[in-house]
């Protein structure tokens, strides 16, 4: 069939046929046929491994998707991973600032208690200085009182005296 312009199927029909024209072309000493058998058979060869190379590029293509998407997830997880770590250490820092907030507050209420205290028993202290002071002066008075009458009862007496030595 030399001359034909028959595309060759491609698979095993393809190298078969080309087979059966080789091997034709060989018994009937016919090089046209028998190089196109070869030809079929190189064409089916060549379209097979078009199609194992487009089935490994395909799973290739599949695998490399899968670990793209296996990626991502991977990509994902590490972010979500770091914004709850984000929150937790937000949540801790609020705790804590809260803990040190309340901290604060019972420290000045004790201050304050301290110093109302303080002030309380300045003022008892004042207090009871001030009675003193007037029990001191009360006492003081008195003794000036006591010491003015002794003292008016010492003239009246050299009063006396006087008298009585004048009159005699």
């Amino acid at each position: 069939m030399p001359g034909t312009s028959e595309t060759p199927a491609g698979g095993l029909f393809g190298k078969l046929k080309g087979k059966a024209k080789e091997t034709l072309g060989s018994l009937t000493n016919n090089r046209d046929l028998a190089t196109e058998g070869q030809l079929e058979q190189d064409k089916a060869d060549a379209a097979r491994e078009a199609q194992r190379r487009d089935a490994e590029a395909a799973q290739t293509e599949s695998q490399a998707e899968v670990e793209g998407a296996l990626q991502q997830n991977l990509v994902e997880t590490e972010r979500l991973q770091t914004e709850e770590a984000a929150r937790q250490r937000e949540i801790s820092l609020e705790q804590e600032r809260q803990r040190k907030e309340h901290q604060a507050e019972v420290a000045a209420d004790q201050r304050e208690k301290a110093v109302e205290q303080q002030a309380a028993k300045e003022q008892v202290d004042a207090a009871r200085q001030e009675i003193a002071a007037e029990q001191d002066h009360a006492a003081v008075t008195r003794e000036a009182d006591r010491l003015e009458a002794e003292a008016e009862a010492a003239k009246a007496a050299a009063a006396e005296l006087d008298n009585q030595d004048q009159a005699r």
